[in-house]
């Protein structure tokens, strides 16, 4: 087998490596679950898909476009899944292990591109990327191929030829720089760096700059071209990348005079690599360092020899790369952030692999044994990086507690649960975000679309009960998410079976259990909510108000209760506003289905004079300014009264 023929076997045995530990699990195994992140992708890729077009997406806070139409067109072809979503990654994370290969095998050849790609195939960082259904990972990508093909144009002196011209070459790299402008928000470093490259070519290697400066000059045009309509939106929208505004510390301190938060980033950064890498569990194993030692140490020796050789172009180049690409997370906070970081990727293991001697060019029987020693140093190094990745990611990483929350675990298993027993056609699903994010997780969660689920948090003194369709009410809430006690004993009560699963309750109830207010009534609000009656408890210094509730209409947006403890003359005994003055029970029933009965409790403050209630129902959405648009009854009231009696 000829040396070529070695290399591309090689190469693609580190590109099945790489698929192997960015696609086994991908669904629901590592990551266990879906993140909010990543369901507000989806998102965006179905607005897209809707008609709706953007350079720049203002929703979660704040998306670059050019990742979700490619998600988008994955969705279109794959449909709304969660593996539809984090495909574009993977394919990401696999190019830019070949786009590592081949950038290295253009500055310092074939062997150091075969370590090098090895390297990024089984190292955490790159692989956690690629499980994900973020856009980050498509930043190294794009700024690799633009570094490949700066270098394919500038090794050639400048001399055109047929099959390979150098314009061409230049125009590639403008083109894919400036998509990469398109990606994420850390590739605002990258013109830093081509600035700062173009700079360091015109005072160390000047002859050979304006020997292609033709070429060179439409690099920029062409990159400009390309990002400039992007910058132009975030330069006339300051406001549309609020999220920096929450990490940027550092740099306020840094323009304010105050030097000290960016250099503790920078040792936080150096040291990572070895000791204490990404603080957050969200980005990493947290504190895991970036290599495991064998590598590390390599990484740090070859740094320095890129420090010795920087006037080498090749050498500045990657040494001025890699420290651009820091910058991001120098100026930020929870230094050192891989994500804000993660541009340095495609040249990241070029510090080791450039340190590697060569084979066949031994003077000496020692030269010899320390270029084997140095190998088999290199060797052991990524056998248990490997090694060290496949635990990290299948089992340390997505078995931990915060991670489990955050990927919302819980609702995947309920999930695969509801997907397993067909014979569900309702339930009730108690989470944290029933407002905003708990229905489209479970969209992509589970397999279903003939389920009827409706949501609910029980930290607001809330329990649903859905229609009754096989005798059996359903309800399921994660193990960590407790019901509120009250209900959590009338459910026992009324005879319900729990069944405790890994992540979540499921609770079976009985059809015919007693939901019976003390006080009935029959009102209809805005021909949607009806209150059935009520329960009116004096607790002490507390009244304890238990409203019942059955919808009777699938509401098109959403509605809360409000509840005011009145004096005689009809006065609020609170304040007028009304996060103070309603019963704060933020109700939102826009998913809700026809049927539900809602069981809400209202803790209110007992006082002498207060001799009433007022309920009613109200849109959140029309309260600021304000003021609140109440529902009205079948009467044309706006509420009801509740006389207190002791």
């Amino acid at each position: 087998m000829t040396r070529q023929r070695l290399a591309q076997f090689t190469l693609l045995l580190i590109l099945l490596l790489a698929a192997a530990l960015r696609l086994v699990g991908l669904n629901n195994l590592s990551p266990p679950g879906i993140e909010h992140d990543e369901v507000a992708n989806w998102l965006i890729d179905r607005s897209i898909l809707a008609g709706e077009h953007a350079i720049y997406f203002t929703r979660a806070y704040g998306h670059e476009a050019g990742f979700h139409y490619l998600q988008a067109g994955f969705v279109a072809l794959l449909g709304d899944n969660v593996l539809a979503l984090r495909l574009p990654a993977v394919f990401a994370g696999l190019l830019l292990v070949a786009v590592s290969y081949v950038l290295t095998r253009r500055l310092f050849g074939r062997r150091e591109a075969l370590i090098s790609a090895a390297i990024l195939a089984i190292l955490f960082w790159p692989t956690f990327y690629s499980r994900l259904a973020l856009r980050a990972i498509t930043l190294p990508v794009l700024s690799g191929l633009s570094a490949y093909f700066w270098w394919t144009a500038w090794e050639r002196g400048g001399e055109q030829s047929p099959r390979h011209p150098v314009t061409l070459s230049f125009l590639f790299a403008g083109l894919f720089a400036g998509l990469s402008f398109h990606t994420y928000m850390a590739a605002r470093a990258v013109p830093i760096f081509y600035g700062l490259w173009t700079v360091y070519l015109a005072v160390f290697h000047w002859r050979e700059l304006r020997a292609r400066w033709r070429d060179v000059a439409l690099f920029w045009l062409i990159y400009a071209l390309v990002a400039v309509p992007l910058a132009l939106y975030l330069l006339s929208h300051p406001g549309a990348e609020f999220r920096i505004g929450e990490v940027d510390a550092p740099l306020r301190a840094l323009l304010a005079g105050d030097v000290r938060p960016v250099l503790q980033n920078a040792w936080l950064i150096l040291r990572g690599f070895l000791f204490e890498g990404d603080p957050l569990w969200r980005q990493n194993v947290a504190a895991r360092p970036f290599f495991n030692p064998f590598l590390a140490l390599l990484f740090y020796a070859g740094l320095a020899k890129l420090i010795w050789r920087w006037r080498t172009p090749k050498y500045g180049f990657v040494l001025l790369w890699l420290a651009v690409s820091m910058t991001p997370s120098l100026v930020t906070a929870d230094a050192p952030s891989s994500i804000r970081m993660i541009n340095a990727l495609p040249l990241l293991a070029i510090p080791v692999v450039q340190l590697m001697p060569r084979f066949g060019e031994f003077s000496t029987e020692k030269r010899r044994f320390s270029t084997q020693l140095a190998y088999i140093w290199l060797g052991v190094g990524v056998v248990t990086q490997f090694m060290g990745t496949a635990v990290s990611i299948f089992h340390t990483w997505p078995n931990n507690e915060e991670v489990q929350f955050v990927w919302q675990a819980a609702l995947a298993d309920i999930g695969g649960y509801v997907d397993t027993h067909e014979e569900l056609e309702t339930a009730v699903i108690a989470a944290w975000s029933p407002d905003t994010m708990d229905v489209p997780s479970m969209q992509l969660l589970t397999r279903r679309e003939d389920i009827a689920l409706s949501y609910f948090d029980p930290r607001q003194g809330t329990l649903i009960l859905p229609q009754v369709v096989d005798g059996t009410y359903h309800l399921f809430r994660p193990t960590i998410l407790e019901l509120d006690p009250f209900w959590e004993a009338w459910l026992v009560a009324q005879g319900s079976t729990v069944q405790q699963q890994k992540n979540f309750v499921h609770y079976a109830i009985p059809a015919g259990l007693a939901v019976q207010p003390e006080y009935k009534m029959d009102t209809l609000f805005g021909g949607q909510f009806r209150l059935l009656g009520y329960d009116l408890v004096r607790d002490g210094e507390e009244l304890v108000l238990t409203s019942y509730w059955r919808v009777e209409k699938r509401p098109s947006s959403p509605a809360s209760v409000f509840v005011h403890v009145l004096d005689g003359a009809g006065a609020m005994l609170t304040n007028d506003a009304w996060w103070d003055a309603v019963d704060p029970q933020g109700l939102w029933y826009s998913h809700w289905q026809s049927g539900d009965l809602i069981l809400q409790r209202h803790i209110l403050p007992s006082q002498t004079n207060a001799v009433q209630l007022r309920i009613g129902i109200f849109d959140p959405y029309t309260c600021d300014p304000g003021p609140c648009q109440n529902l009205h009854t079948e009467a044309g009231a706006e509420f009801l009264l509740i006389p207190l009696e002791d």
